[in-house]
């Protein structure tokens, strides 16, 4: 097996969070006795992935993060309200509703015994580890690092140099990284000297000038590449 151990991004790699992201939004309006329009989601989709991405930039911190989002798109779809109880109420739903992808706890099962697993995400502490338990995916993983509990994220350096204090060190050149994402994934393992698999289970275009050193369309692929 020509990988030691495996570092795997958590939402829209293990966890379906496009889809959870989704009933959690619905079920936060319905707790607070609002209308969401059909164009809310979406809406606020584009500006939590913007600010995401200022994260992974250092163009904002964490806290800024969480209190933002639900500000600009309270402003955006020009709702009246307390954005951050919002934001809170959220945050709890995305728990309850938290769902895996096809096949990501088979794949968990299999090599669970086989080859060291940890998580590396740059979700929010308050949601990371629950969901975790709430899915039953814990116990398959060495090491869980969460960025908001650490205080540096993916792509960055650091992120990865606590990541690997965590796991005992082992050669980079044994350390594969799954993820979704080009930006903080693929783009944090190759310039930390790792080897990366990115999951494109969309078919998206890659124009990034980051080339993974593989692709993968389902999570059962990866098995030919141990």
């Amino acid at each position: 097996m020509p990988y030691q151990y495996l570092l795997f991004d958590a939402d829209n790699t293990l966890f379906d969070f496009d889809q959870t992201a989704k009933d959690a939004f619905a079920a936060t309006f319905t707790a607070f006795g609002m209308t969401q329009e059909a164009h809310h989601f979406e809406q606020y989709i584009q500006i939590s992935q913007q600010c995401w991405r200022d994260f992974e930039a250092k163009k904002i911190d964490q806290d800024t993060l969480r209190r933002v989002r639900f500000e600009l798109f309270f402003e955006a779809a020009k709702i009246m309200g307390d954005a951050l109880q919002f934001n809170q109420q959220y945050l709890q739903n995305l728990i309850h509703h938290s769902s895996l992808l096809e096949g990501a706890y088979e794949l968990m099962q299999q090599l669970h015994g086989k080859i060291p697993m940890a998580i590396i995400t740059n979700g929010l502490k308050e949601i990371q580890r629950h969901r975790l338990n709430h899915t039953g995916l814990t116990p398959f993983f060495e090491a869980i690092v969460v960025s908001d509990e650490i205080g540096v994220s993916k792509p960055h350096a650091p992120f990865f140099d606590h990541t690997f204090e965590q796991i005992n060190f082992p050669k980079k050149s044994e350390v594969l990284v799954i993820g979704d994402s080009l930006s903080s994934d693929i783009r944090g393992g190759h310039n930390y000297g790792l080897d990366t698999c990115w999951f494109n289970p969309k078919g998206l275009e890659n124009n990034m000038e980051i080339q993974p050193t593989y692709e993968i369309g389902e999570l059962e692929e990866l098995h030919d590449l141990l």
